[in-house]
């Protein structure tokens, strides 16, 4: 901002000295002169001021755009991506395992029983355990392009890039183990003593004949199939 004003201070500073070296013609010439510069001086204040309020200003817009667009980006409630944002970011992806020839993968995972949970421990409880279950999916989605978000209710979706078959049965082994090791309790639940989650898991390469929707639906009736087998278990 300073430099925006080197000019005019250089004009107060001019001014000054051909004041103090009484080079004016007439005493009512320097006074004329000296009121001149006091109010050059004022303006030059006031308009620094609101040269440096703007920029103010524009740092918090800059701030508050920012924080704009996290928000529109996550879920309200677990702070991980949100459905809509997920989307986004799954199509880039996948254009560019078409474009490349790679793998990408998807993990589709549900609390098993979670309404019983609810109707056990109430609501608020119910998102603490949301809030807990993302944090824990989180820990084990650990790579930069790798991402985590909330599909809907109970249910989580993760999309792996560049991943094959069996780099998607690790994470979702790992998510699994890692929810059943917190033993979260849940008196409710007809299978199990604790929070467990079914992760349906889908895989492509992807060409012509495939779409984003198709992988998702691939990776719902896997997880479907999780489901039927007894839940807490993972199924391609």
């Amino acid at each position: 901002m300073d430099n925006i004003f080197i000019k005019e201070d250089e004009v107060v500073e001019n001014a000054e000295t051909a004041i103090q070296k009484n080079i004016m013609l007439s005493t009512e010439g320097e006074a004329l002169y000296k009121d001149l510069l006091s109010e050059y001086k004022k303006l030059l204040k006031q308009t620094k001021s609101l040269v440096k309020m703007s920029d103010m200003m524009q740092l918090q817009l800059h701030d508050l755009s920012r924080e704009l667009e996290r928000m529109s980006n996550t879920d309200g409630l677990t702070g991980i991506y949100n459905r809509r944002f997920f989307n986004e970011i799954f199509h880039k992806e996948w254009y560019s395992a078409f474009r490349g020839k790679i793998s990408i993968g998807i993990l589709m995972i549900d609390i098993d029983n979670f309404k019983k949970y609810n109707d056990t421990y109430g609501h608020l409880q119910g998102d603490r355990c949301l809030k807990l279950i993302s944090e824990i999916i989180q820990r084990s989605v650990k790579r930069p392009r790798d991402m985590l978000a909330r599909y809907g209710g109970e249910e989580f979706v993760v999309l792996l890039a560049e991943t094959d078959l069996k780099g998607c049965r690790t994470v979702a082994e790992e998510i699994i183990k890692s929810i059943e090791a917190q033993d979260i309790k849940h008196a409710g639940s007809p299978y199990f003593p604790r929070v467990t989650v079914s992760v349906g898991i889908a895989v492509t390469v992807p060409d012509d004949q495939d779409s984003c929707e198709k992988l998702l639906n691939m990776a719902d009736e896997a997880l479907y199939r999780a489901k039927a087998a007894g839940r807490n278990c993972c199924m391609e």
